[in-house]
């Protein structure tokens, strides 16, 4: 499979350069090893042919599980059910992760089922929470969501559901292999430090604006030029970005022990986490906001929150341009953290639902 055959070059890239490669090449595979079963269905095609057959899959996922956010967030006859799906086509990493073929929308896919379930299935959830964790960590931070009654039977069949899977796509890689991903290409991968312009997560906004690490962006008359402030704090800049996650997360079960457990709410805050957290984080990597910001959305409408609707909007002009067109890369992170605050902070709209 591809990690397998990925699992040398990866970690020999990451050991001569600190850095993880951009998308679309064999050295930028860091991801576990169930990410390449999702391959199966187009290894053996024609590259071209099985690039393309890959987007349409993930593109109709994403589409599959907004429409089950849908279903879970909205009535039909009132103004939010339109408003949800312009929000959600506007949002620019939604075309990212299509663009780039990678499995936003499979994970996505994965965590609604999950709320889908778990009103009713909390062991069906848990599973479908667990699967969707194998292809990404992030999306097991759900856990923070289910009501108590469920959280158990949640947790249980999420981390049974996610070990077996990892365990078993790990099998042509041997107990070697597995060993050798976790520390020469897992861990390996959260020392990144990527000047690219394109990668703007948490971690580089306080290594950027407090740290004075240099960043790249296009040159107008062409190339690229590297900008840094004139300051170099990266102790402290290290510190912050520690301090952030550990603060996003609090706010995240704060929040939803405020909304008396709403599950739906709580679990899509347990989901955004995977955008605020990772070190490493490309404007795809972005999606998990998404669910989190609709629902606020469609709530807001309903309880005529107006003020919450107009702040949202703000913060929404933050992604209106890709990374590299902007002055300072680091936008698209400043509005993402915004639209987390507030979708913690109107955890008063989700007390009734």
């Amino acid at each position: 499979m591809v990690g397998a055959r990925a699992k040398v070059p990866v970690g020999g890239y990451l050991a001569a350069s600190h850095v993880i490669a951009p998308p679309g090449t064999i050295y930028a595979f860091v991801s576990p090893p169930p990410v390449a079963l999702l391959a199966i269905p187009v290894a053996l095609l024609p590259k071209d042919v099985g690039v393309q057959l890959w987007a349409a899959i993930d593109a109709a996922a994403l589409l599959a599980g907004l429409f089950i956010l849908y279903r879970i967030a909205c009535k039909p006859s009132n103004l939010a059910a339109p408003v949800f799906w312009v929000v959600a086509m506007y949002f620019p990493p939604v075309f990212a992760d299509i663009s780039a073929g990678q499995r936003g929308g499979v994970a996505l896919l994965g965590a609604m089922a999950s709320i889908w379930f778990e009103s009713r299935r909390p062991w069906i959830a848990g599973a479908l929470g667990g699967l969707a964790s194998a292809l990404k960590y992030y999306p097991a931070a759900m856990i923070i969501g289910p009501r108590p009654e469920h959280r158990i039977r949640y947790a249980i069949a999420l981390g049974a559901a996610l070990i077996v899977v990892t365990a078993v796509s790990f099998i042509p890689l041997g107990f070697g292999g597995a060993v050798f991903y976790y520390q020469h290409v897992l861990l390996a991968s959260l020392g990144s430090h990527n000047a690219d312009c394109g990668y703007d997560s948490v971690r580089t906004l306080f290594d950027r604006v407090v740290g004075g690490e240099p960043y790249l962006l296009p040159n107008p008359s062409g190339g690229v030029v590297s900008v840094s402030l004139p300051w170099h704090m990266p102790g402290l800049a290290a510190a912050l970005s520690y301090a952030s996650s550990a603060a996003f997360a609090g706010a995240a079960v704060w929040a939803a022990w405020r909304s008396k457990w709403n599950a739906p709410y709580g679990m899509t805050l347990g989901f955004s986490l995977g955008a605020l957290i990772p070190n490493e984080v490309w404007p795809y990597q972005w999606l998990p906001l998404l669910p989190l910001l609709l629902l606020v959305a469609v709530r807001a409408i309903e309880q005529h929150r107006v003020t919450t609707l107009v702040l949202m909007g703000v913060f929404l002009l933050g992604f209106y341009r890709p990374p590299c067109d902007l002055p300072f890369p680091n936008v698209w992170t400043l509005a993402a953290i915004a639209i987390f605050v507030l979708g913690v902070w109107e955890n008063r709209l989700f007390r009734t639902a």
